[in-house]
């Protein structure tokens, strides 16, 4: 049997679940519990779930949730405006046929597009290994200690909580 497994959360109770009394990560009894937001495939999901982690886990954990919704509600939508306007301008070029301001307006929207990719990058590369994921509305843990897994699912509803095998 492995010492590591994958958890599934039905989404419906993830928010409301009994966390294990053992860290996730490596079964300790020595951990701090964080509320984890869970994360879709274009940043913060629904669901937010109380993680027993050790502390260097929990710290990871808090930042990519302030960092992600960062993300959504600052930055995406001023790369949105910018690249309007950037449409705006090149139109407004194209129309007049001067051609004098197509490179540098080319090359705004070639670093603005470097900008936001690398920003992407960046993020998914700060997201812990354990970080829960939204998956068509269930949550779904990566990498989590076997005996935690199975106090979790004991102290919870039947269905809530199901140990995947790796």
């Amino acid at each position: 049997m492995d010492a590591v497994v994958d958890v599934w959360l039905a989404g419906r109770t993830a928010g409301q679940l009994t966390p294990p009394p053992r860290s996730l990560t490596d079964g300790s009894e020595t951990f701090a519990t964080v509320r984890a937001c869970s994360l879709g495939r274009f940043g913060p999901g629904r669901a937010a779930v109380s993680l027993p982690v050790d502390t260097a886990t929990g710290k990871r954990l808090a930042l990519t949730c302030r960092m992600e919704a960062m993300w959504r509600r600052v930055v995406f939508p001023a790369v949105l405006v910018a690249a309007a306007v950037l449409v705006v301008l090149f139109v407004v070029d194209s129309v007049r046929d001067d051609g004098r301001n197509a490179s540098p307006l080319l090359l705004v929207a070639l670093v603005l597009a470097v900008a936001v990719l690398s920003g992407r990058l960046v993020l998914n590369r700060l997201r812990s290994r354990h970080h829960p994921e939204e998956v068509r509305g269930d949550v779904y843990i990566r990498g989590v200690d076997r005996q935690a897994a199975e106090i979790w699912a004991g102290l919870n509803p039947a269905g809530a909580v199901k140990i995947i095998d790796g």
